[in-house]
């Protein structure tokens, strides 16, 4: 009896064998969240893992767009339960609960090992589904048949373990295709193929995990990457250093505007586009949703700030020259205000920048850029608070109408007629104004009131 019993569960365990090693499936990585995808028999297992420490829910829809799909949101309770939600998608609104859906997912009896363990088990979420073959599709440049798949990840846990209770929206969200007649037999089920693209896919093999997980950067990680550092150098280089000539250098030379205009406007403003710019590029490259956070938000708010700083800056410098116009006027005194808040918010918004890097990458962003940032933050403000101790030269000169650049060292200052009231007038137009030998007294010259003789003397 016994050995009859035996045989039978020989012969049991040898038919499944081939079944066991020539299991089929696919797995795909993108920047924020990974799927792994296991066919046995007419059933799929799905593992969705958030890449980000912070995970609130995770959703895996079965179509191409978010209308119209069929998709199973779940996430993990504060007892460690996990809620299974069926929802379908009508529209960029929160899923609509779906009490009968077409295919109904359920826990597997034993939850699997996490398919990488470069992966956080705790951010793992993991379903099974009668499999569907309806959204299968055949990739002629891939030669292979693809599952159409959307996902998407919030970062804020629902606030009950009801299936029925509303979600927060989204932080990112994309698709990604899966072939589920890949054969996986030979390979073990901790050591899956990453790819960073959310668009492809690739046969697993131990060499391409390793591969994918050593590269420096993914391709969404070096335009955050670059976002960073275009924007660092226009908002905390440029702009700073346009600031410290208008400061340091305007009682000593003409050319100042030329560079301060240079340096904050032809060279500052494409800098400064192309770094914000990539910003949004990085958001709508994740399939994240704009807004989502202070940086964000912020980062909105110095730009606009910097454009209106900047026409009104090229508002001044039209209306120099015209007449009754004051020196000191209040659109001067607010271009000065609002490039302090530029560059104060800068800073600010650099910081924040770092932070978030750190928080969706994990990866902590070099020593020495904080170290720059903290002696930056102060040396800026020094340099800035000591070029205002040259106020009095600039006043003095601007209330006598002196050019520092455009008279010679030793040359008086006289008035060329009674109505100006110039300390000092042009030498070069003086002497070549026409003389015709007669005695002019409207141009009659007096030394002016100064210690300085009207000649130098040896």
């Amino acid at each position: 009896m016994w050995r009859s019993t035996l045989s039978l569960v020989l012969s049991a365990f040898l038919l499944q064998l081939p079944q066991v090693t020539a299991l089929k499936g696919d797995s795909q990585c993108g920047y924020l969240v990974c799927v792994n995808a296991t066919v046995h028999h007419d059933t799929v297992t799905y593992q969705m893992t958030a890449r980000q420490d912070r995970m609130g829910w995770l959703a895996l829809g079965f179509g191409r767009h978010m209308a119209g799909t069929d998709m199973v949101v779940m996430w993990r309770n504060e007892d460690d339960s996990l809620t299974i939600s069926h929802r379908h998608g009508y529209d960029h609104t929160e899923p609509q609960v779906v009490e009968d859906p077409p295919r109904t997912a359920f826990l597997p009896m034993l939850q699997p090992t996490v398919w990488s363990s470069k992966l956080n088990p705790a951010n793992t979420l993991t379903f099974s589904i009668p499999l569907d073959e309806s959204q299968w599709v055949f990739k002629p440049e891939k030669n292979g048949t693809f599952e159409n798949l959307i996902w998407a990840y919030g970062m804020t846990r629902p606030a009950t373990s009801d299936p029925h209770t509303s979600i927060y929206g989204h932080y990112a969200a994309g698709m990604l295709l899966l072939n589920l007649e890949k054969e996986l037999s030979g390979t073990p089920p901790d050591d899956p193929t990453i790819n960073d693209d959310d668009t492809t896919s690739t046969a697993p093999s131990h060499q391409d995990t390793q591969t994918a997980f050593e590269d420096p950067y993914t391709t969404h990680e070096l335009i955050v990457l670059c976002h960073g550092v275009i924007a660092s150098i226009g908002m905390l280089v440029l702009l700073p250093a346009g600031a410290l000539v208008a400061r340091w250098t305007r009682t000593y030379s003409d050319k100042w505007f030329k560079i301060h205009k240079f340096l904050n406007y032809s060279i500052g403003l494409p800098v400064i586009l192309v770094g914000w710019a990539l910003g949004p590029f990085a958001v709508f490259d994740a399939r994240a949703s704009h807004f989502m956070d202070a940086h964000q938000i912020s980062g909105v708010f110095v730009l606009i700030v910097y454009l209106v700083q900047l026409s009104l800056g090229r508002y001044i410098h039209a209306r120099k020259g015209l007449p009754n116009r004051a020196t000191h006027a209040p659109s001067n005194i607010l271009h000065v205000v609002l490039g302090l808040v530029v560059i104060g918010a800068a800073f600010l918004q650099v910081r924040s920048g770092m932070n978030e890097w750190e928080h969706h990458t994990g990866e902590k962003v070099s020593h020495w850029c904080h170290i720059l940032w903290k002696v930056w933050i102060i040396a800026l403000p020094v340099l800035y608070l000591l070029g205002l101790s040259l106020l009095k030269r600039q006043f003095y000169q601007e209330s006598h109408g002196l050019n520092p650049s455009s008279a010679p060292k030793h040359y008086v200052a006289l008035s060329p007629d009674e109505g100006h009231r110039s300390m000092l007038f042009n030498a070069d137009a003086d002497l070549d104004s026409p003389d015709y030998g007669f005695p002019d007294n409207s141009r009659l010259t007096k030394e002016a009131e100064t210690a300085v003789p009207l000649l130098r003397r040896n």
